[in-house]
């Protein structure tokens, strides 16, 4: 596996810091660039720090075509005068780096939770259409199966209910026209639950023919009626 490129922030202005003014005022360009090559090694190093050692001083100022001696002392000066490194006298680092490494590491972080964020959200949206598919291939086999009533099925199961046929009759031909869907674009598969609720109605009930009631006779007698009587009524015989 390569080494790992990391890419840091430069600084859009970094000459408006005094200390790097002070830098340049004292090594001129050839110390600008040997602090950002410092920088890029440190980054570059696992633990970001850097042995403050000759050969250190040596492979820098093969790189930066200048001497060993002047590397020191740009080094000595970052360190003891302008602040830019930081040392133990065996090391140098910069806090400038170690931040920018925080910073990844922060970010890092986010980045991972919201992946794994992203993969539970992502895992529980194939979780509901895979149980959304599951649903609706189960609807489409009970709708499948399903075989509606037919006309003489529905007139049966009012009329044992006390309804009447001609509500019935709607009832069957409303259905029918839906292909056996409701308003709601449901499919009325438990028909018999269906007309209960919505077609058993008071105004649907079968209505009780009420035949006039006949009127009594007195006993021993019989009504015999008499073509030739004008009256509406009837003449009595007494019964032998």
């Amino acid at each position: 596996m390569g080494k790992e490129t990391f890419y840091f922030s430069h600084d859009y202005e970094p000459t408006s810091d005094p200390k790097i003014q002070a830098l340049l005022g004292e090594f001129g360009a050839v110390g600008y660039g040997v602090y950002w090559r410092i920088v890029e090694m440190l980054h570059s190093s696992c633990d970001h720090k850097l042995p403050f050692k000759q050969y250190l001083f040596l492979a820098i100022a093969k790189q930066m075509l200048t001497s060993a001696e002047q590397i020191e002392a740009i080094i000595r000066h970052a360190i003891e005068i302008y602040e830019l490194f930081n040392s133990d006298a065996e090391y140098f680092w910069s806090n400038r780096v170690n931040r920018n490494f925080e910073v990844r590491a922060e970010l890092s972080e986010k980045r991972a939770v919201a992946g794994r964020l992203g993969a539970i959200a992502k895992q529980n949206l194939a979780n509901t259409s895979k149980g959304k598919e599951r649903k609706e291939k189960k609807k489409e086999s009970i709708i499948k199966k399903f075989i509606h009533p037919s006309l003489d099925e529905v007139l049966l199961y009012f009329t044992e209910n006390g309804y009447s046929q001609e509500s019935a009759k709607r009832a069957f031909e409303h259905y029918e026209l839906g292909n056996w869907f409701d308003t709601n674009g449901k499919p009325v598969i438990a028909w018999k639950q269906k007309m209960h609720t919505v077609w058993f109605k008071p105004e649907n009930k079968i209505r009780e023919i009420v035949l006039p009631k006949k009127k009594e006779l007195v006993p021993g007698y019989d009504l015999i009626p008499n073509p030739d009587f004008v009256d509406p009524g009837s003449e009595i015989r007494r019964i032998r």
